[in-house]
């Protein structure tokens, strides 16, 4: 019998076929091939070589290329990807669909120090299968840390010396023994041997003693990294820098890095006020562009306060990246815009234990007040204006790009690019020397010689502080002039008797503009990885004026003012007034250098480097580097007034000041050209994935700065040679690396030749001369060793140690004697220590680390240096101590606090020679003889130490 059936029944029925179809879709769903890629990158957004990429569940594998990029071919597009890397967490992606084109970005393991490098190497690879000395400092040690510039964070780099004694800018840098440090002013050298990059670029090509690299670059929280390279490969990859490079490197918006951090800090043992704010920001902004932008503001007193604030400024940083499926491109600017000052060195006494004379502290100051002195600049229709206040003021806009290209077949290639505009106005006090009321020279630098009645006074009480009668007397060997002391109301007289504060000082005006490009291809051919490329950048240099700017005469105090003097004139019985109403003589010059100086440096260079895979374990690298210098301008030596008799600017002959300024004079024109040749080969073994071992030898050539041409071409008759200092240098290292411990140890040789040195003599009428160039070589032999050992999951120790030993292998030295150049004479320093490279450095960082926070100790350990060539005396060792330590409140919020120089340590990084005789003899170190020594063994010299102690804590939001 028939029965109806259900409504439902009919329902279900249809269900069935209906189910068995979405089955069949979704199955073909699954199935579904096609090609899947994408980019394997670093948390910093740096494409990771060679990394392993495997389809999850098959024996499918591939390997990313030199941009990151991997891809597969005929592959379900539903497939989960394993990537991974030595050296960082493996990562799974599900990809899908409408997910088949991704950046998959890896993060480093805690203890693994392994990531891919790009400095120092054409091809990217990691620090283990590199024949380098490179160390890396990443952005969350940096945000740790509260350094007094960008220089300072290189203290952390095993085998780098660092002196950070002036503050945020004109830093002294340079690596194993690779140093000529001949200069008693503050600052050294500064960056002469080694290269400071921005992002793989030299911040400036082109350096002089109006221009150093570091005036352009300030360290904030736009930092990723900081890697460090030292000797070895410099030679090849580094822009006329045999000595080492130091690039820091730029975050990227491919991780998102959103944050604000606000530091107030109380310097000089906590009594000026600092003041920055920190920002960056970064992300997506689809199609696979990324952007990130960021700066700071800082306005501080500094840690020795004139009154004024010594840092105040900051700069902004943008990129944009692109990324696609063959490489990248980059696109990125910078404005900084800074004020920054350079202490001065203060009265010490005790050659074998530095200190300062009693009623001087290390956070006081002999730089000069704020205030406007308008001066002549060529003539008495145009001027310009010196203030202290203005300090050195940089501003740099740079604009720049950076593209990255896989062309197939094993090609890719490299271009980065940049154009800068940079400004440098420096107002300088240059010497601060203790200088005696009875002594020629005092009166003679000042543009006051004769015989009459000088008046010291107080321009603020106008009190007379000291009268002082000068008389002819011919029976004086030398000048023959008398000064008797009439009346002394002057501080510090335990300083030196009858002593008062002499100073120049000097003001010039830069315009740099430059252009760099450098182009690197890569071809992967078999087990050969070969490099070559060309590095092309013009410089063109414009400093009007340059010079000395004036004088003047304080007390010896701290922040003193200049004196008002007035001097009747003892052949015309009028009255004088020798300073203007800031208390400066001698304006524009008076007698000194006020020159002008255009030129413009051209570089081209092209290098080849080969990477041969002898074995799957051994690595040969060999390269080769070839650089043509063309710098050609003119110098303008200004002379003498010649109505300087009309008096003046003002037309008053009684006001001395203005009366001798200097106006334009012949150019002197010159044209040179300079080749350079440089050459490296390293071998490195990899015994497991743990350890290596290599070994490098580097023969690398360094051409001169634009100083030299400045010094030397100022006659049209002379032709100085110009000649290329030598640095080789010989290394053998162990690399080794695991879950507890990562580091190396590598011992060195450097040989530096070529070295040309000059002193600085005072002739008979009191005016500063040049002796001839003569040329030496030191040798330096040294280890230095890093690690990084985790002993348990919160406590863990990062170390640095450099053993040294550094010798003049030929040294000869200018000794002055008299006032004049008759008894100067050149004494050979062979074999003696060379100066001011440390027998022994150290630096010692325990963490501990707990859910929410950190504290850490930092110890710096600066060893003995010889003072001199002339190994007269050394400057004791000292250990420095840093406090840090910081808590997350939340995940976005998070305060630390540091402590400087946590038990304000003394430690003296410059010196200058004592000027009891002649005031010229602080800009002489080698004329200090240990024969001056032991003739006058309780003389005051003066001396720059590290920064005493700073209080900061900072308070940092992320989102």
């Amino acid at each position: 019998m028939y029965q109806k059936k259900p409504a439902n029944f009919f329902a279900n029925c249809l269900r069935i076929p209906l189910t068995i179809f979405m089955l069949l879709i979704t199955l073909c769903a699954f199935t579904q091939t096609g090609s899947i890629s994408g980019k394997v990158m670093d948390s910093s957004g740096n494409p990771l070589t060679g990394a392993t990429v495997k389809i999850k569940g098959t024996k499918q594998i591939t390997k990313t290329n030199e941009q990151g990029v991997f891809s597969f071919e005929n592959i379900s597009v539903a497939s989960t990807v394993i990537v991974s890397y030595v050296g960082y967490d493996d990562k799974e992606i599900k990809l899908s669909a409408d997910r088949k084109d991704v950046t998959i970005t890896l993060e480093q393991k805690s203890a693994e120090t392994q990531e891919v490098i790009v400095t120092g190497v054409f091809d990217k690879r990691t620090a283990l299968q590199s024949s380098i000395a490179i160390s890396t400092l990443k952005s969350t040690d940096i945000a740790k840390l509260a350094p007094n510039s960008a220089a300072d964070l290189l203290s952390y780099t095993p085998g780098v010396y660092v002196n950070s004694a002036v503050g945020e800018i004109n830093n002294t840098v340079f690596s194993r023994g690779v140093n000529a440090n001949q200069f008693a002013v503050a600052g050294g050298n500064g960056y002469y041997y080694v290269s400071l990059m921005e992002d793989g670029l030299p911040v400036s090509n082109l350096s002089s003693g109006n221009i150093v690299s570091d005036y352009f670059y300030r360290a904030d929280a736009t930092l990723s990294r900081l890697e460090s390279v030292r000797g070895g490969s410099a030679s090849i990859t580094g822009a006329n820098a045999p000595g080492g490079i130091f690039n820091y490197v730029s975050k990227t918006g491919q991780t998102s890095s959103n944050e604000l951090t606000y530091k107030f800090g109380l310097e000089g043992d906590g009594r000026n006020p600092f003041h920055r704010l920190d920002a960056n920001f970064g992300g997506k902004l689809g199609n696979n562009w990324y952007y990130n932008f960021g700066g700071f503001y800082r306005n501080a007193e500094g840690a020795r306060s004139p009154g004024y604030a010594l840092n105040k400024g900051g700069q902004i940083k943008a990129n944009l990246l692109k990324t696609f499926s063959t490489g990248s491109l980059k696109i990125f600017a910078k404005y900084l815009n800074d004020k920054n000052g350079l202490p001065q060195n203060l009265p010490a006494k005790n050659y074998d234990k530095p200190q300062l004379v009693a009623g001087f502290g290390a956070a006081d100051t002999y730089m000069l007040p704020e205030g406007g002195s308008v001066q002549p600049l060529w003539g008495p229709d145009k001027s310009y204006t010196f203030d202290p206040a203005n300090l050195t003021h940089s501003t740099d806009a740079m604009l720049g790009a950076e593209l990255n290209l896989n062309l197939g077949k094993g090609w890719s290639l490299t271009n980065s690019f940049k154009v800068d505009n940079k400004n440098v106005e420096q107002n300088l006090t240059i010497m601060s020397s203790p200088t005696g009321l009875d002594n020629f020279f005092t009166y003679a630098l000042m543009g006051m010689v004769g015989p009459g009645t000088f008046t010291f006074s107080d321009r603020n009480t106008k009190q007379a502080l000291a009268t002082v009668q000068c008389d002819f007397d011919p029976t004086i060997p030398g000048p023959p002039f008398r000064y008797t002391i009439v009346n002394n109301n002057l501080p510090a007289q335990s300083v030196m008797q009858n002593g008062v504060l002499f100073n120049f000082t000097s003001y010039s005006k830069s315009k740099l503009n430059e252009v760099m490009d450098q182009l690197v291809f890569n071809k992967k051919a078999g087990k050969q990885s070969i490099s070559f490329g060309t590095f092309i950048a013009s410089s063109h240099v414009t400093t009007v004026p340059n010079g000395t700017g004036n004088t003047s005469i304080r007390a010896i105090q701290n922040k003193p003012i200049p004196l008002d003097i007035i001097w009747v004139n003892g052949f015309t019985g009028q009255t004088q007034q020798v300073t203007n109403a800031q208390g400066y003589a001698q304006l524009s010059g008076g007698r000194f250098s006020f020159n002008t100086y255009d030129a413009t440096q051209t570089q081209l260079s092209g290098f080849v480097a080969d990477g041969i895979q002898l074995s799957p374990k051994l690595n040969l690298d060999l390269g080769v580097r070839y650089d043509l210098f063309k710098v050609n301008g003119s110098n303008n030596i200004g002379k003498e007034n010649p109505n300087s008799a009309e008096g003046g600017v003002d037309g008053d002959p009684n006001t001395l000041y203005d009366n001798y300024y200097f106006v334009k004079g012949t150019d002197v024109p010159y044209n040179t050209t300079l080749n350079t040749f440089s050459y490296s080969a390293g071998i490195n073994y990899q015994i497991n994935n743990a350890n290596a071992i290599y070994a490098r030898f580097s023969n690398g050539q360094k051409a001169p700065d634009m100083q030299f041409y400045f010094d030397n071409y100022n006659n049209t008759a002379a032709s100085p040679e110009t000649k290329a200092q030598n640095v080789m240098q010989i290394e053998a290292g162990y690399k080794f690396k695991s879950s507890k411990i990562t580091g190396s140890i590598i011992p060195f040789y450097s040989r530096l030749s070529n070295i040309p040195v000059s002193s600085i003599g005072q002739d008979t009428t009191g005016f500063a001369y040049f002796t001839p160039v003569v040329f030496n070589t030191i040798s330096t032999f040294g280890v230095e060793a890093e690690a990084n050992v985790f002993f348990t999951k919160n406590f863990s120790v990062r170390t640095g140690l450099t053993v040294q030993s550094s010798k003049a292998t030929t040294w000869q030295s200018w000794v002055m004697g008299e006032n004049g150049k008759q008894d100067d004479a050149l004494v050979n320093n062979n074999g003696n220590t060379a100066e001011n490279v440390p027998s022994l450095m150290f630096t010692l960082v325990p963490t501990y680390s707990f859910k929410k926070g950190y504290v850490f100790v930092a110890g710096k350990y600066m060893g003995k240096r010889s003072a001199n060539m002339a190994n007269t005396f050394s400057l004791p060792g000292f250990l420095e101590t840093n406090l840090g330590a910081g808590y997350n409140f939340t995940s976005k919020f998070s305060i630390s606090a540091n402590i400087n120089n946590l038990f304000n340590t003394f430690g003296v990084m410059n010196w200058s020679a004592t000027t009891e005789n002649s005031l010229i003899d602080g800009f002489s170190h080698n004329s200090f003889t240990p024969e001056r020594r032991a003739a006058n063994p309780n003389s005051i010299y003066s001396v720059l130490a590290i920064q005493p102690r700073a209080y900061f804590i900072s308070a940092t939001y992320k989102f």
